[in-house]
């Protein structure tokens, strides 16, 4: 199909002497080129213009213009690209220079007579296949470079999109706590005004209502807090893994006092990010291990870094606990999706707190886990390029060992 394509296109022969032109006509006629005939210049490049050749053969000596600045007008004529093959052909204009000017010009070719048919012929296709090949890109570079931008126009319009959802989020979550505080606020006013009053069901109806109030003010913060880690951008610096892991266990003692739970912590490194930030990570999946904690074996945890390339790294938080089943290890980390009812606490945000932070420090957090043993999470971040070595420091209140227990 491509050869036919070839075959049937469409040349001009510009040559002021008859025989050799009527010669050069009746290859390139036979090898099933559609061929037009000039003897000027003039001639020439009204051709062009009236039927669009994919090539043009053309004598460097002509009677009215100089073949060369017929070239030179013919490449300006299609400076958009899609430019007309020029063949310049001469059997007096052998020197090398003549040859340098005329291809610095334009022409695509420079070729001295006599010429063979055979030569002749194939030097055409050969230049219609690369005019081809140089046409085919220059066609799915165009539609790349729409496709690209329709993808921009798309990505800046879910870049709004997902910015007014948080923006609503946090104005509406924002809103709603000055009447959940009055709401809260004559509950346990009420609560103490009618001790004595209500009798037992009476009260665990009351205590419902106020359980109820609880939650949904501590959903209201974390909704708060979770629309805000895109919002709020602190500063990306040097930070030790060691001190932001200080943070959360700091937040969690009490819980993991309660749970029994041990948590074992190798040395972290430093990495480009924000300690707080950081910290709230940790301290999310410590307490999702706290939640979800076998009850038949005491609660471990094990925190460790490993060099993932460089500059690198890859943390992991390991437990002992009940595990996750395959299905839902994307689905953890979406937001208010919880595996589990009433029984275990909390709202479902954790996990997708986590990831987003994650991201925000471009790095991503995946889960490994199979149902009844335990669940490994990891998220990477970039290291400090200060610091390529795990630093020997270890979190406040720890002692500096290999491996520390909290």
């Amino acid at each position: 199909m491509k050869e036919q394509a070839m075959s049937s296109a469409v040349l001009i022969n510009v040559d002021d002497h008859a025989p050799a032109r009527y010669a050069r006509t009746r290859v390139l006629r036979q090898a099933g080129f559609t061929v037009h005939d000039a003897a000027t210049g003039g001639e020439a490049l009204r051709l062009v213009n009236e039927v669009e050749p994919d090539l043009i053969l053309l004598d460097v000596h002509l009677p009215d213009i100089n073949g060369i600045e017929v070239c030179r007008r013919i490449k300006n004529q299609y400076s958009n690209g899609n430019s007309v093959i020029v063949v310049q052909i001469s059997a007096s204009a052998i020197s090398a220079p003549q040859a340098t000017t005329a291809l610095n010009t334009g022409a695509d070719t420079y070729l001295i007579e006599p010429l063979d048919p055979d030569v002749l012929v194939a030097t055409v296709r050969a230049l219609l296949r690369l005019r081809a090949a140089e046409r085919a890109l220059a066609k799915a570079n165009q539609e790349l470079s729409e496709k690209n931008q329709e993808l921009q126009t798309v990505n800046e319009a879910l870049r709004r999109s997902n910015e007014d959802l948080e923006h609503f989020a946090y104005v509406a979550s924002h809103d709603l706590q000055e009447p959940l505080r009055n709401i809260t606020t004559y509950i346990e006013l009420l609560d103490r005004l009618t001790t004595t009053r209500f009798n037992e069901t009476e009260r665990q109806l009351f205590g419902v209502v106020t359980t109820s109030a609880q939650r949904m003010s501590t959903l209201i913060r974390d909704v708060l807090s979770y629309a805000g880690i895109t919002r709020d951008h602190p500063p990306r610096v040097p930070t030790n893994l060691n001190d932001s892991l200080a943070v959360a266990i700091d937040n969690m003692s009490e819980r993991i006092a309660i749970s029994g739970a041990i948590v074992e912590a190798g040395p972290l490194p430093t990495v480009m990010g924000d300690t707080m930030q950081l910290g709230w990570v940790f301290q999310n999946l410590i307490a999702n291990s706290i939640k979800y904690r076998s009850p038949d074996t005491p609660l471990h945890i094990q925190i460790r870094a490993d060099p993932e390339g460089p500059d690198r790294w890859r943390i992991r938080v390991c437990d002992n606990g009940i595990g996750i089943a395959s299905e839902y290890h994307r689905k953890v980390f979406q937001p208010f999706k919880r595996l589990h009812g009433p029984e275990i606490p909390g709202n479902g945000i954790g996990l997708a707190f986590c990831m987003r932070i994650i991201e925000a420090h471009s790095g991503r957090i995946w889960v490994e886990s199979q149902e009844g043993q335990g669940a490994t999470f990891y998220f990477t971040l970039t290291g400090a390029a200060a610091a390529q070595s795990l630093p020997a420091a270890a979190p406040a209140g720890l002692s500096a060992s290999t491996s520390q227990r909290l």
